[in-house]
This record gives C-alpha cells, sequence and structure tokens, in this order.
C-alpha cells in the first residue's frame, strides 16, 4: 500500500527512532506512575505528550532536510508517531483499569480526567484526543518543516541552551545561593549572546536576508521560553530549590504564584523575541559588513 507515492514501510522506516522514544517514554511514565510518586509530582517528566510534540517539529525539519518529502508527507508520519503514543496510553489504560493499578494513565480526577471516569469513556476519549493531536502533530511539522534550515543552523545553539537549563536545575537543587548561581546559569544571558553568534555567523553561512535573522531570532526566543516555563512547573512540582521559580528573588515578586509567572513568562516571550532579533540583527550587520569588507581572493 501506497501513500502519497511512498510505501508504509519507507515511513515506518522514517519515523522508527520517534515511534521507539515515544514507547519509552511511556515505559518510563508506567514505571513512574506506579513507583509510589504521586502524579502531580512527575507527570510533565514523562509526558509522552510533550515528547510527541517535540518528535513532530524534529520530524517535520528532517523531512525536509533529508529531501524525504514536501508537506503531504508529513501527515503519515506524524500518524505514525500519533498512533504509536495513543497504541500505547490506550494499552496502558487497559492494564491499570482492569488490572485495579494506580499509576498515571488511568487516573481519575488527576489532569485533564474527570474523577470518575471509567476505562471504555477513557478511552474512547483517547480515540477523539488523537484526531485532535494528528492535526496539531502535522501543524507543528508543519512549522519544523518551514524551518527546517533555520532549525539546522541553530541546533548546537539549541542544545547549549538545553545544557544550560540542566546545569541551573543542578545548582539550584544542590543549594548554591540564588545571588551566585543565577548569572552563570542564566538561559536570557546565553539565548542573547546565541542571538548575536549566529547573525554574525549568518552572512558568512549563506544567509543574506533580514526575514532569516528574524525567524533566527523566534526560534533561540521560542526554546527559551518553552525551556524557562518547563523548569518553573517542574522544579516547583518536584519541590526542589530552584532559579526559575524563587518568589522573592531577583525580578521575582514575594509571593509569586507558578501559574502567575508561567503567563508572565508567555507574555515577555514575545518582548523576548524581539530583543534577540534585534541582537541577530546587530550581529548579521557585523558580520555581513566583515565579509563585505573582506578583500577578493584571486
Amino acid at each position: 500500500m501506497t501513500v502519497f507515492g511512498k510505501r508504509l514501510g519507507e515511513y515506518a522506516k522514517f519515523a522508527r527512532v520517534g515511534m521507539i522514544v515515544i514507547i519509552l517514554v511511556g515505559l518510563a511514565r508506567f514505571a513512574v506512575g506506579h513507583s509510589g510518586v504521586p502524579y502531580d509530582l512527575a507527570t510533565h517528566l514523562v509526558s509522552m505528550t510533550i515528547t510527541a510534540l517535540l518528535l513532530a517539529v524534529i520530524y517535520g525539519a528532517r523531512v525536509a532536510a533529508s529531501r524525504f518529502g514536501a508537506y503531504r508527507h508529513l501527515l503519515p508520519v506524524v500518524v505514525m508517531l500519533a498512533v504509536t503514543m495513543y497504541g500505547f496510553i490506550i494499552a496502558a489504560i487497559l492494564v491499570e483499569g482492569l488490572g485495579g493499578l494506580h499509576g498515571y494513565f488511568h487516573a481519575p480526577g488527576h489532569g485533564l480526567q474527570p474523577g470518575g471516569m471509567d476505562v471504555r469513556t477513557h478511552i474512547s476519549g483517547q480515540l477523539v484526543a488523537m484526531l485532535f493531536s494528528i492535526a496539531a502533530f502535522w501543524l507543528l511539522a508543519a512549522v519544523g518543516f518551514a524551518l527546517s534550515r533555520h532549525l539546522v543552523f541553530v541546533r548546537h545553539g539549541l542544545l547549549i541552551l538545553v545544557a544550560v537549563a540542566v546545569a541551573r536545575v543542578v545548582l539550584g537543587a544542590s543549594g548554591v545561593s540564588y545571588a551566585i548561581g543565577t548569572w552563570p546559569t542564566s538561559l536570557t544571558l546565553a539565548a542573547m549572546a546565541l542571538a548575536v553568534y549566529y547573525g554574525y555567523r549568518a552572512s558568512s553561512s549563506g544567509w543574506g536576508r533580514w526575514l532569516d535573522v528574524l525567524l533566527i531570532g523566534i526560534v533561540i526566543g521560542t526554546a527559551l521560553a518553552a525551556l524557562v516555563i518547563y523548569g518553573i512547573v517542574v522544579t516547583t512540582a518536584l519541590g526542589i530549590p530552584s532559579y526559575f521559580h524563587a518568589p522573592g528573588e531577583g525580578f521575582q515578586p514575594a509571593g509569586l504564584t507558578v501559574a502567575d509567572h508561567v503567563r508572565g513568562h508567555l507574555r515577555f516571550s514575545f518582548v523576548g523575541m524581539i530583543v534577540l532579533t534585534v541582537l541577530g540583527g546587530i550581529g548579521f550587520a557585523f558580520g555581513r559588513r566583515k565579509r563585505q569588507a573582506a578583500p577578493a581572493v584571486a
């Protein structure tokens, strides 16, 4: 059977790593859920949904970068990711619901699961949710496809931001004071430096349009906002000392709630993207000027 000119086996081979990653995260979620760790404490750390959303963007970029296909070829790829995720979820719901086990998959009263929800209703709801998820995954994959060159260009910078976020969690959890540890592990400062660096490199790497610099700033700004919000939610849920959510420290007012903090960062993210774009533009201008001033090679 072929879909858009490619066999299903070709799509499965292309998406197999992502499918395996989803299953591994599902197994981790199942294990953590049955280890006795409360739902609200660790559910975000082993989220299959967050994993699948990230994979949708990655595979969208991969389809373009590898020339696997066009936008229409994204649909079978994300369908395979969605079927893998929801297939595992439904199997886990059956195991927990029919086996009387208490885990994260069938946990009425937690997350989006109303109290008293039975297994049949839960599975029916997941099947409906899968259709909406496929649409969401395709949209994210389309974004990844459209921004493929930009994502590949800044991929190492995005990994640096992830590393800085991990270091920020480790230092905060180890008890290093906010005043000492927050600046060396500042995601904002790291993102600003990366914006200037990639803006400067853009000209010599074949990027000649200001629009490309704008998109690079948006990519870095989106990654920054996502990491900060994830850090706020996860470290607060785990109850560990954190620089991400530390009311009374830095620019965080005393008594600041997690919900207000997240909303504040969402609103600020747009301003942050503008700042990063401006910094990227400054780097781009200097890089282009240096390139134009360089003597021509005979």
